[in-house]
């Protein structure tokens, strides 16, 4: 799980290089979260795979994910501003919705591409470039299915009622 990538990378010092295909993924997505800096190279065969992830730095949002995890408490800033909604909360937000699901809320757009590079979903995601839609059509991302992958990693996080 990226998660248990970021705890390691906690003990770890860095800059460190990963080349393992799991740790790449889930260094992605700790990337696209934006808890690690982190620039990924590409193999020399010109395929769009990643041949590895170098990771300089957790962020400060790295370390309040963290200390979130320890500690059980609230993720808040201090102010009561609260985090943005996490991909695998919103993975178990729709574990038991109706497919396929469409949202055009900014948060869950951003975990709806997050899990999906994770392998976690398959989705229509809107086109990267605003320049390629119209003013009018809004944003949407449009989630298929909860793959395999995703199915297990809701089943370990499930609390029994």
């Amino acid at each position: 799980m990226p998660i248990n990538l970021l705890v390691w990378l906690l003990s770890e010092k860095l800059p460190v290089l990963l080349t393992a295909d799991p740790d790449i993924r889930h260094a992605s997505v700790l990337l696209a979260t934006g808890l690690i800096d982190a620039e990924f190279q590409f193999d020399d065969l010109g395929h769009q795979h990643y041949e590895s992830a170098l990771v300089f730095a957790i962020t400060d949002d790295g370390h309040a994910e963290i200390a979130h995890m320890r500690t059980g408490s609230d993720a808040s800033d201090g102010r009561g501003k609260s985090w943005p909604l996490m991909p695998l909360d919103y993975l178990r937000k729709i574990g038991d919705s109706i497919f396929p699901l469409r949202t055009d809320d900014p948060s869950e757009i951003n975990s709806v591409a997050v899990l999906t590079a994770a392998g976690m979903v398959e989705a229509m995601l809107p086109p990267a470039c605003h320049a390629r839609q119209s003013p009018h059509q809004p944003r949407q991302a449009v989630v298929l299915r909860i793959t395999p992958l995703g199915r297990t990693a809701l089943v370990g996080r499930r609390i029994p009622a």
